[in-house]
């Protein structure tokens, strides 16, 4: 089964289609970069996502349903002004981490 395809072109005459299985780090969508920052600041602890992670946090599998992208970034980088009652605490990454993992919340749908 083809996961992804690509266009190679070499020069004005050479055109080649590539497939591959899986994808290419350098070309991952912004929603799978997101997940892999969230792996990695191990969100999971105190989140679930389908059913895997952590119960102290709230389930985020259909987070993307529920919240537009303001809200979570501006959720992310200081919770408890969101939600005074909020246990989490700030992200701590830079612009490009945050927008990474709001496209990554995005995608969580049912």
């Amino acid at each position: 089964m083809m996961k992804g395809a690509a266009v190679l072109v070499l020069g004005p005459l050479f055109v080649f289609n590539v497939t591959f299985d899986g994808f290419f780090p350098a070309f991952a969508s912004e929603a799978e970069k997101g997940k892999k920052l969230y792996e990695e600041k191990k969100c999971g602890l105190c989140h679930r996502v389908a059913g895997k992670g952590g119960k102290m946090g709230p389930e985020l599998t259909d987070e993307g349903e529920k919240r537009d992208r303001d809200w979570l970034t501006t959720f992310l980088k200081n919770p408890k002004g969101v939600v005074p009652g909020a246990k989490m605490m700030p992200v701590k990454g830079s612009e490009e981490e945050i927008t990474l993992l709001v496209d990554y919340l995005l995608s969580l749908k049912k």
